[in-house]
């Protein structure tokens, strides 16, 4: 029981970059989160008290409401919302919260996590240092993505107890 408790900390999920969409000719950060997910929590929070940035365009994919999407958008911040159900790619091993970096000629240059760990264990979320990086030197190694699975299947793979997930999604995804 208690490996299973901790498990979930360590598995990496996947990303899916066609989720991006390049806007305006600048850099785009595109931040996917999950109103049931306490990491996105976290990436939320830190969004709100950072704030937009000046030479950027930043979009957050939400599954779900989180009750700060008003004062998002009241901060400049673009949303939109994200049914896993409308997705025709698998998203069997899909987990949130993730980072896209677009570009401003479109390219996907940057799908990952942002930090080396969990941003529920304190890990510093990096989303600027990482588009820095590749503003700079071009090249960044991708960050896992700790999370949330956002797929039931894979809900019970990682918590066959049902400690973490109480279902949260629909069975059949």
């Amino acid at each position: 029981m208690v490996s299973q408790f901790y498990g979930w900390h360590l598995m990496s999920f996947s990303a899916l970059p066609s989720l991006a969409q390049s806007q305006g000719g600048q850099w785009t950060l595109t931040h996917v989160v999950s109103e049931s997910c306490k990491c996105s929590a976290k990436v939320v929070e830190y969004l709100l008290k950072r704030g937009t940035q000046a030479d950027l365009n930043e979009e957050i994919l939400v599954i779900g409401h989180p009750p700060q999407i008003t004062e998002l958008h009241q901060r400049g911040f673009k949303s939109r919302p994200l049914d896993p159900d409308d997705l025709k790619e698998d998203i069997s091993k899909l987990g949130v919260p993730f980072l896209l970096i677009t570009t401003p000629k479109g390219d996907t240059v940057y799908a990952g996590g942002y930090s080396e760990k969990s941003v529920q264990d304190g890990s510093p979320i990096r989303d600027l240092e990482i588009l820095r990086s590749l503003q700079g030197q071009g090249t960044v190694a991708n960050f896992p993505i700790f999370g949330c699975a956002v797929s039931r299947k894979l809900q019970k793979i990682v918590d066959p107890f049902s400690m973490k997930y109480t279902g949260q999604v629909k069975d059949e995804l």
